[in-house]
């Protein structure tokens, strides 16, 4: 009995050393206490590799169901698994089963991923095939997307194709289909096409729906020098969205926003709108210096009717000394016409190394916003204070005031948010951050895409976990 039990460890061990297995799990406890309600969420991912054989699966914890992400909360199971796959490969080729993310061009006709912050995992589930040679590569698929709340229907058909037609230049195109009785939007295609050289290169994909007469398009052109970066990006997009059953898109085109890493820059953010949109995004980098670097980045965005939606300026400039510390100082300006508001953010942000392991970040925001309705203006301030010492320990306040509440006809229970946060590492794969306090509304967005987040106020645990 004891040999066998010994030859099944020494089998087991040898089986383990040809294969890798990982394991990533994420926690986060919420309790709201305005809301007396109290959340548990949990993503728990395992993965199996094996030379040419790769399995995974996804469980996930909603209990309860946060109804700010949720609406329909009961829709919602408390424990599913959103995700299992098996991957095969063979020399140039690979087969998914089971659930995968995928991504046609630059998203114009197919764009699967997933994003926490947005609480957006609109992964398909059914079949994928994949060759990539030297000059040519192809996809092709079939498959069911998956909304929020864990539903799908309407299965997908999808195939696309890229070849290099010489040096630098690559031609591709793309096709997806969904083939459901009472469903309009039934099919769309796109082509593209792309040419690097020295220091510039240029990229352009043109877009056709079957349910409606009309193109889509979006072009971007970028410019390398020694000391200059430009890019230049435009869109068109008209009748482009694409949606299945329950209303989640297959595609996410390119926004042409900057996102930006500031809190009060993100206030007004832009929504994408893929059925009615023009526009354009520009954004010059100089570097004159090592230490030095100068950033202007514009956009504008239209309807077809020829009414701006969105306009923005934003300027930065950032030094970095050596190894003792780096700043920036950043002004934006924009004006969001869904609310007819203009705002100004001008903002100073540095950290400075303490030494090689301390480091003491601070940052302080200023926003002005005037409203074209009525032309009252009122005022934000944030700030920020974090000490770190790597790889294990951060201690930060964060801090919020406004006076809007002066504003006549508005009512806020309060005018000012604070909440501390302090986050440590262990064993180099392990995380814990706890942070108590208040913090103010805002949007949460990335790559047009937004979810907006309500005030709150509790205590939030937030628990990752890797082997």
């Amino acid at each position: 009995m004891k040999n066998r039990i010994v030859s099944f460890l020494l089998l087991f061990g040898i089986g383990v050393s040809f294969a890798q297995i990982s394991f990533r799990n994420q926690l986060v406890y919420t309790n709201w206490e305005e809301y007396n309600r109290t959340i548990n969420e949990n993503w728990a991912d395992l993965n199996y590799q094996h030379r040419w054989f790769k399995a995974g699966l996804r469980y996930e914890v909603n209990m309860p169901p946060d109804p700010f992400i949720f609406p329909q909360d009961s829709l919602v199971d408390e424990f599913a698994l959103t995700f299992r796959y098996a991957q095969f490969r063979y020399k140039r080729m690979s087969l998914t089963v089971g659930n995968y993310y995928e991504m046609f061009g630059r998203g114009l006709l197919l764009r699967t991923y997933e994003d926490r912050n947005l609480r957006v995992d609109n992964n398909l589930d059914g079949v994928k095939f994949g060759y990539k040679g030297r000059r040519f590569k192809v996809k092709a698929l079939a498959g069911k997307m998956r909304d929020k709340y864990n539903r799908r229907k309407d299965t997908l058909y999808g195939m696309d194709a890229e070849a290099k037609a010489f040096k630098g230049m690559y031609v591709g195109g793309s096709y997806l289909y969904q083939d459901e009785p009472g469903n309009a939007q039934s099919g769309i295609w796109a082509s593209r096409i792309k040419y690097s050289k020295s220091f510039w290169d240029v990229y352009g994909e043109l877009a056709k729906p079957d349910w409606y007469d009309a193109y889509s398009m979006y072009a971007a052109l970028n410019l390398s020098f020694e000391t200059v970066a430009i890019t230049m990006e435009y869109k068109d997009y008209d009748h482009l969205s694409f949606a299945n059953f329950y209303g989640t898109e297959y595609n996410t085109a390119p926004s042409l926003n900057r996102e930006h890493s500031f809190s009060l820059l993100n206030r007004h953010p832009h929504a994408l709108n893929q059925n009615d949109e023009t526009g354009y995004q520009l954004e010059a980098t100089f570097t004159p210096w090592e230490s030095w670097e100068f950033l202007l980045n514009h956009s504008q965005t239209f309807t077809h009717a020829k009414a701006r939606m969105f306009n923005e300026w934003y300027a930065h400039v950032h030094y970095a000394h050596e190894q003792a510390f780096e700043m920036y100082g950043a002004i934006g300006w924009n004006f969001d016409f869904a609310t007819n508001t203009e705002n100004i953010t001008p903002l100073l942000d540095g950290a400075f190394n303490l030494s090689d392991r301390d480091q003491l970040h601070l940052s302080y925001q200023h926003q002005h916003t005037k409203s074209k309705v009525n032309l009252s203006e009122y005022d934000n301030e944030f700030f920020l204070m974090e000490y770190s010492r790597a790889p294990w320990f951060s201690a930060a306040l964060v801090g919020e005031w406004t006076n809007k509440n002066q504003l006549i006809n508005i009512q806020m229970d309060r005018n000012y948010w604070l909440y501390g946060m302090l986050s440590f590492n262990f064993w180099q794969n392990q995380r814990l951050s706890i942070l108590y306090g208040s913090r103010r509304e805002g949007f949460v967005c990335v790559g047009g895409v937004c979810r907006y987040e309500p005030e709150f106020r509790g205590l939030e645990i937030k628990l990752t976990n890797r082997f």
